[in-house]
């Protein structure tokens, strides 16, 4: 009897393209675990946006980041935009991108918790205040995981600012979301 009430708990997965629309409108723990999934991951990828532009534009405007060779500066001197470039150590310009990437965290993890909250998981678990904190926690952590490769692929092996973004980026995204899936919200 047991077996049969979890198996009635868990969302069936959607035997259509349109029964998988309504499962992805309504979101969080009503959703079948892969539709979930699907949902953190584009609430991941629109976060992740926001923190590479934020990174990105705090390494062109506030910490100057950018070496000559970056791919990100072709790609926009192609395109007729002229950024500033810095000729700095690796560990200069680790140390900078360290700093655009600590700009760049409220302002993804913010967005990403409020559409997470609404989209993706059940809330519930906890008192609001406590799901904030519990979610910039994890946050946190993978921030400081990832800022730590992120930094050693700069100042060990000399890689372009651009790819450190990236790199720092999926390692963040491993961390994230078992933890807030198991931690912080309610599934």
């Amino acid at each position: 009897m047991e077996e049969k009430k979890n198996n009635l708990d868990k969302p069936p997965f959607p035997k259509s393209i349109g029964e998988l629309f309504r499962q992805m409108k309504g979101g969080g723990a009503t959703a079948h675990p892969l539709v979930q999934f699907i949902n953190y991951g584009i609430v991941g990828g629109a976060a992740t946006a926001v923190n590479m532009i934020v990174a990105f534009l705090a390494a062109v405007f506030v910490f100057h980041a950018l070496g000559e060779s970056d791919f990100m500066v072709k790609i926009l001197g192609a395109a007729g935009i002229t950024v500033p470039v810095v000729d700095i150590s690796n560990m200069d310009r680790a140390v900078r991108q360290f700093y655009n990437n600590l700009i760049a965290f409220p302002f993804s993890n913010i967005f990403c918790y409020i559409l997470n909250a609404l989209w993706v998981f059940k809330p519930g678990r906890h008192s609001r205040a406590k799901e904030f904190w519990l979610f910039m926690a994890v946050s946190g952590i993978s921030f400081t995981c990832g800022t730590l490769i992120s930094f050693m692929s700069i100042s060990m092996a000399g890689s372009q600012t651009s790819v450190s973004i990236i790199i720092f980026t999926v390692v963040s995204v491993l961390v994230n979301y078992i933890a807030r899936k198991k931690i912080v919200f309610n599934g």
